[in-house]
């Protein structure tokens, strides 16, 4: 698995298409895409208030040392499984940072997408 922390300016959640959520700082989740609610078999409504690290494929503690490190402003990349509700588990790449305009200070901003080695495979 690849991880890489550096500092974070900002980042746009709002395209269309983009899979992407926000917890608070402990991985409650608060808010997610469309996109980011299929991609773990769940509503958008179903999402609200649960665990985000539950829906990682094991590894959970280094997700949750990504998670503290976002939250403390760096930007994590890194690279993993997730297991959607009742479906096979699912390679992702997650970048993560503290979300900028939130609510919620301590906010945190996953954006999901295909991993670096898929799409190097795909190529």
């Amino acid at each position: 698995m690849n991880t890489a922390a550096v500092g974070v300016d900002d980042s746009d959640a709002n395209d269309i298409g983009v899979s992407w959520v926000v917890t608070d700082a402990y991985g409650l989740l608060l808010a997610a895409s469309r996109e980011a609610a299929h991609l773990l078999n769940v509503s958008v409504a179903g999402l609200r208030s649960r665990q985000l690290l539950m829906f990682f494929d094991g590894e959970r503690e280094h997700w949750n040392q990504a998670l503290r490190a976002a939250a403390g402003g760096l930007m994590v990349d890194r690279e993993g499984a997730v297991r959607p509700r009742e479906r096979r588990p699912v390679l992702i790449r997650a970048e993560i940072t503290k979300a900028q305009d939130w609510c919620d200070g301590d906010a945190v901003l996953w954006t999901f997408s295909e991993p670096e080695s898929r799409e190097a495979a795909a190529s």
